[in-house]
């Protein structure tokens, strides 16, 4: 009885709360739900996402004037204009969305039918570190270069956390790998078909991903690590401190790294040492397996 008056007591005040939009985001074709589905206002930085079953709810008091982009991995993007839900209620909204072409499906294909062995680590050069702290929806991806320009496999990745003393919101990570978009100079398709998701702990330490039986690819151009922060279900607050933080580290004279809010488009943040001569990059390292 005491965890049903709980359940009632946290959610039917955001249910009550009107002018809002309330439903599910779901497969076009099979109908299945898709959850941690992104949900952003077009204008500024703030949005939700849809939950481990994949149903949502958005708040559209003060966003009227605005839209929203419906993002999820694998699949086409969707906008809807919000000046259509104008009454002061809540909208049931069922967003389908249909899966999107893969472009690298033949490179994919191939390499899984070679035979990787030799092990190299690639890491950016350090120098000093800085502690970032992100936003729930916040992504950060860092280019790792394939200076062989040779075709490998993905065995590890190494994340570097750090600790958040006045962390109010301990968030879950959205693991993603991308191909590099070289003309863009941007991360591009996303060479997973599932999310990774981990659970670092709210300290200073190094986490280290397996991936080896995935058998991702590294690309011949290389390919762009993101980490995503992530909220399964929807329980932090505005003016939350989140914790863990990632550590950045000056590289050289290139920026190799990006920030994106819910899917809403890459930017690097242009983050220089002070004397402006060094740019500051996601500290990453990963282990691949090329051939002999």
């Amino acid at each position: 009885m005491k965890r049903l008056l709980y359940f009632l007591i946290t959610t039917i005040p955001s249910l009550a709360i009107g002018q809002s939009l309330v439903g599910s985001i779901k497969d076009s074709l099979t109908g299945e739900k898709l959850p941690l589905a992104n949900i952003t206002f077009t204008m500024g930085f703030s949005g939700t996402n849809s939950n481990l079953n994949g149903d949502y709810f958005l708040n559209l008091k003060g966003h009227l004037k605005d839209s929203i982009k419906v993002s999820y991995i694998g699949y086409k993007s969707r906008y809807f204009k919000l000046n259509q839900f104008t009454e002061n209620k809540n909208y049931n909204l069922v967003i389908n969305l249909s899966s999107q072409e893969n472009k690298l499906e033949e490179v994919i294909i191939a390499q899984h039918k070679i035979n990787y062995t030799k092990k190299h680590v690639l890491s950016e050069k350090r120098e000093g570190n800085i502690n970032s702290f992100y936003l729930i929806g916040q992504e950060i991806a860092y280019l790792i270069k394939n200076e062989k320009q040779e075709l490998g496999r993905i065995k590890s990745i190494k994340f570097y956390f750090r600790n958040n003393t006045t962390a109010t919101f301990i968030a879950k990570f959205r693991i993603k790998i991308y191909s590099y978009n070289k003309t863009e100079n941007k991360p591009d398709e996303n060479l997973l078909k599932e999310d990774i998701i981990i659970s670092p702990k709210n300290k200073t330490y190094q986490y280290v991903l397996d991936l080896k039986k995935m058998k991702i690819p590294f690309l011949e151009d290389g390919v762009c690590v993101g980490i995503e922060l992530i909220d399964e279900n929807n329980t932090s607050k505005k003016g939350d401190k989140i914790g863990p933080g990632l550590r950045l580290t000056y590289n050289e004279d290139s920026e190799q790294t990006w920030n994106n809010y819910r899917n809403k488009g890459w930017y690097m943040p242009h983050n220089y040492d002070r004397t402006k001569t060094k740019m500051a990059n996601l500290m990453v390292e990963m282990t691949v397996l090329m051939k002999d």
